[in-house]
């Protein structure tokens, strides 16, 4: 970590050594008859790099959720193509390695793959995997190659899934969203162990989220709570929810419903009270009410600040505080109920005024995203083959506006 906040001290970034690296094996820079092919003015590729662990023999074909932690400065993006975590430079871009390749890998079906969500605990790398195990690392002694310091049994049967971290607590909370019922585990950072479990089966005031499980977990600072994503309640694929969790207590505080014809997936803390929550019912939907649909809502009452209907179909979404924008992973975007096939895009959109900007082609099973607040930057998981790879075997594609002249 020494060497990411050098870079920062020296204003060294991924725009600024790009020139340096455009003819090493692990760096592509778009050129320039691809880039024209985006909409202008607006968000475009510029540059991808390779996935540590991934080659042309072995591609990066299959991943999941991508993080950004500003305190380190480091990415941390989900490979279960090489059964890893990849960690990354966020300020330039560039690969500095991976943990141990000691995950589930590419599964049957996402339930039992790994790894799956990720997220940075002060000097701890944490990570879901399969089965209901999160595997904790030590940043702090290699963040190169961070060894293992603890395997964690949450309980389930399939794979232990999305989490993030509340540092005044010291925990981390990890869903088990594909275990019947789907659960939440509180498990502290100092003595990495489980403090409380919160099952949804519809008592001590959660709902039922059999058999839709829990679309994603989210720590929101504003009010010092944990926030769930309920995709369904009950056998009600349209009804949908998100649940407030009180970290001291363990317990449910309230639901906010009516997050509705959405099936709730990835939520982002915005600006203010807001949260923006992505919608992914899946392609195609589950019937033709589902048409592309993101909400924001209020954290503090669960009250509907805006219903966006240009983009949808997201896993994972991003709220960049560095220029008030939201990015969404939108894998399964689709134009109109008879759509044939889905349309993968990265949304993009004003987080101070709530409307939607543009969408951006992305590629096959696009559905990770994060920023870097410092450069404005954004980071896609591409799988292979995808052009704004290029020579590269699936990347880490690097977005930015089109009037940014970083080189």
């Amino acid at each position: 970590m020494k060497t990411v906040v050098g870079a920062l001290a020296l204003g060294v970034t991924f725009f600024s050594v790009a020139p340096l690296l455009s003819q090493t094996p692990s760096f592509y820079l778009v050129p320039d008859d691809v880039r024209a092919q985006y909409q202008r003015p607006g968000v475009v590729p510029y540059a991808s790099t390779a996935v540590p662990g991934t080659s042309a023999a072995k591609p990066f074909m299959s991943f999941d959720i991508i993080s950004f932690d500003q305190r380190t400065q480091l990415m941390t993006l989900s490979s279960r193509s090489s059964k890893a975590v990849a960690i990354f430079d966020g300020l330039t871009g560039i690969p500095i390695g991976e943990t141990p390749a000691v995950f589930a890998g590419v599964g049957a079906s996402n339930d039992i793959s790994g790894p799956n969500g990720n997220v940075i605990a002060g000097d701890q790398l944490w990570a879901g995997d399969y089965p209901s195990t999160v595997r904790v690392f030590d940043l702090r002694a290699n963040p190169s190659n961070p060894p293992q310091i603890a395997v964690i049994d949450t309980g389930g049967t399939q794979r232990a899934d999305e989490m993030d971290y509340d540092p005044a607590d010291g925990l981390v909370a990890v869903s088990n969203g594909d275990t019947a019922p789907a659960f939440v585990t509180l498990i502290s950072t100092k003595t990495l162990k489980i403090v409380k479990r919160i099952t949804f089966d519809g008592s001590h005031g959660t709902v039922n989220a059999s058999p839709g499980g829990i679309g994603s977990v989210l720590f929101d600072k504003n009010i010092g709570k944990f926030l769930i994503s309920i995709p369904q309640i009950g056998d009600k694929t349209d009804l949908g929810a998100v649940a407030v969790i009180d970290p001291k207590s363990g317990t449910v505080e309230k639901i906010f419903k009516h997050i509705d014809r959405c099936m709730a997936a990835g939520m982002a803390k915005g600006p203010g009270d807001n949260v923006l929550i992505g919608c992914d019912p899946g392609f195609p939907a589950p019937d033709a009410t589902f048409t592309p649909l993101t909400y924001v809502i209020n954290d503090k009452t669960g009250a509907i600040v805006a219903r966006i209907k240009e983009v949808g179909g997201e896993d994972e979404v991003w709220y960049n505080p560095g220029n008030h924008r939201y990015y969404t992973g939108s894998r399964d975007f689709f134009t109109n109920a008879a759509a044939t096939k889905a349309t993968p895009v990265l949304g993009v959109i004003n987080a101070d005024t709530n409307q939607w900007i543009e969408n951006v082609p992305t590629g096959t099973n696009a559905h990770s995203v994060t920023a870097n607040p410092f450069t404005n930057a954004i980071f896609v998981p591409l799988e292979d083959p995808n052009q704004v790879c290029g020579p590269i075997p699936g990347c880490l594609g690097i977005y930015h506006t089109d009037y940014f002249q970083g080189w």
